[in-house]
């Protein structure tokens, strides 16, 4: 439609003009001694736009003329951003498809275009990590170096995550704090600092670490519950040599931990070696009326004092309560031992055999029959104890 309305525009136009033109007599005269040059004005106006349209011609070919190098650069410029964005395609595809070496080849490629140059020397470091080639990786890791601080965070984050994967905790537990300075809400960051703190049993960063996590949603409640007790449990283990630090840390643990089944055993456990038979009495006893626990059961046994007659009765409370246990019917009858209640005990530990035969179960009762005097029956129950031990 538009070219029909210009075509007749141009078609007016021509028809106006040659009216004119047809009814126009005038003339020019141009005189240049000796010379005189005489001409129709119509023939003046069209040399006239002649001439302007020849030199808008002549002009626009210098133009094009002088612009051809530079549109050549930009030609190969376009060219070249092209082919490194395309290597940096074939660089992210071939490393999530596991061709290590053929996305670091295409990586060295990208990282010849100024666009993607911190992006490709990244993915170009993880795969020669990945191949082995850690002499290369950090050749491309040095190459990331940026002067913009995402750039840097990147390659910063690359280098931690590597280094944890090689084991090397404290080179990248040294890297994650300088990142966690800068984005102290960062999960990956955190998440990382989190397995490198575990893995060098820095359990007071690793609290520390977990609360964190927890706040920002980097950890569930119940990967949260493992991190804690392992933390606990490790710092009591570097208390377990001092009766005065391990009460002191014990007093401050949350309520809710105090009765958690491995940490009070584990607890437990350090007090009997240093003597704290009452310190061992109380943190089994509390844990147990929170949750029964065999293994803790198990372990009330060993923590009778000068006189076993508390335990014992406190053990026969829960009997009412718990009568088919095995784990706590044995525990009465080493304690009616050491009581030197020797006809309760044996009660006790044949019940508990006769509900599950244990190794320790027969061992118990094979002592017993020693005490006892009855070899041929204490042999017996240590063979019996040697078979389940097989």
């Amino acid at each position: 439609m538009r070219f029909a309305i210009w075509s007749v525009v141009l078609a007016v136009v021509a028809v106006g003009i040659a009216l004119v033109a047809r009814q126009s007599d005038g003339y020019v005269v141009v005189v240049a001694a000796p010379y005189r040059v005489e001409l129709s004005l119509n023939l003046l106006v069209v040399l006239v736009f002649a001439g302007y349209f020849a030199f808008h011609l002549l002009a626009r070919l210098v133009e094009t003329l002088v612009a051809i190098p530079a549109r050549v650069r930009a030609y190969r410029a376009d060219r070249a951003r092209t082919r490194t964005r395309q290597a940096l395609n074939d660089a992210l595809l071939a490393f999530f498809q596991g061709r290590y070496a053929s996305a670091e080849k295409a990586a060295a490629t990208a990282m010849e275009g100024d666009e993607a140059r911190t992006v490709a020397a990244i993915i170009a470091a993880r795969s020669a990590h990945e191949l082995g080639r850690f002499t290369q990786r950090e050749a491309f890791l040095e190459q990331a170096r940026g002067s913009a601080p995402e750039v840097d965070q990147a390659r910063l984050t690359t280098l931690a995550d590597l280094l944890l994967s090689q084991g090397r905790h404290e080179e990248a537990l040294a890297v994650l704090r300088d990142l966690s300075g800068r984005d102290a809400r960062n999960v990956r960051l955190l998440r990382m600092r989190h397995v490198a703190e575990t893995q060098l049993r820095q359990w007071d960063e690793v609290l520390s670490t977990t609360t964190a996590l927890v706040k920002l949603g980097g950890l569930s409640e119940s990967e949260a519950s493992v991190s804690r007790r392992a933390a606990h449990l490790g710092n009591l283990g570097r208390k377990a040599q001092d009766a005065g630090a391990l009460a002191a840390y014990w007093k401050h643990l949350p309520a809710e931990l105090r009765v958690d089944s491995s940490i009070a055993a584990t607890a437990a456990r350090y007090h009997l070696a240093l003597g704290g038979t009452a310190e061992a009495q109380s943190i089994v006893e509390s844990a147990l009326e929170a949750q029964w626990d065999a293994g803790l059961v198990a372990l009330y046994a060993d923590c009778a004092g000068a006189s076993a007659l508390p335990l014992i009765e406190r053990a026969e409370k829960w009997l009412r309560v718990h009568a088919r246990d095995p784990a706590l019917l044995l525990a009465l009858g080493k304690l009616c031992m050491r009581q030197d209640l020797w006809g309760k005990a044996q009660s006790y530990i044949e019940a508990s055999l006769a509900l599950e035969p244990t190794h320790e179960g027969h061992m118990t009762l094979a002592a017993l029959m020693e005490r006892l005097g009855k070899p041929q029956e204490a042999i017996r129950h240590f063979r019996r104890s040697a078979e389940l031990a097989g």
